[in-house]
């Protein structure tokens, strides 16, 4: 009876300790997660009409976190440097920001599968078209993507690879699974 006593005072004892010293420890768990994360972006769940996604960095606010969802999506392919021109010719053209950079990584691995003289990420012409420069290749493919494919009411992967990709459909639309995947991909960094 008293060695039940005995280990019921000493629960009494101890509980409180052990449980305020978890209560610091998690504090300062949490305090060190939240300093090892600076560099990313601390997000809001909300997307503006403009199809804009708000956050913070170090006190600064961020209107689109587009160009960081992309640069890295991109990382480490020629493209990266130009994720945030993706982004600003997406808007100039009107169409979803994730398509050029999608169809780049899907057709080349971000350029990275091509010789880069060419600067066709995106297979144009069965992958002959050359451009001349990057910025003129991101500019032409969204302007493309919009006249030829969005404002012909093609608006969906599904939609756009019959004729961006017609032998795609033939075997059973990989083109259109891989560029929903992506687009997926994109959306979780």
């Amino acid at each position: 009876m008293f060695k039940k006593l005995g280990l019921i005072f000493v629960w009494f004892l101890i509980t409180p300790s052990v449980l305020l010293t978890s209560g610091l420890f998690m504090h300062q768990i949490n305090k060190n997660s939240q300093a090892a994360i600076v560099g990313i972006p601390q997000m809001s769940a909300q997307l503006s009409l403009e199809n804009q996604m708000r956050g913070e960095v170090l006190g600064t606010q961020i209107e689109d976190l587009r160009p960081y969802y992309v640069t890295n999506f991109l990382k480490d392919t020629k493209l990266e440097p130009y994720s945030g021109y993706m982004v600003e010719v997406s808007d100039k053209y009107g169409i979803d920001y994730r398509l050029i950079p999608a169809i780049a990584m899907k057709e080349s691995g971000g350029g990275n599968a091509i010789k880069e003289v060419t600067h066709n990420a995106w297979g144009f012409g069965n992958g002959r078209t050359v451009f001349e420069s990057w910025p003129n290749a991101i500019d032409t493919v969204g302007k493309t993507l919009k006249e030829k494919y969005i404002a012909r009411g093609l608006t969906t992967p599904e939609e756009i690879m019959p004729v961006y990709a017609p032998p795609q459909v033939e075997t059973g639309g990989k083109w259109a699974k891989d560029i929903n995947f992506l687009f997926s991909k994109l959306e979780s960094l």
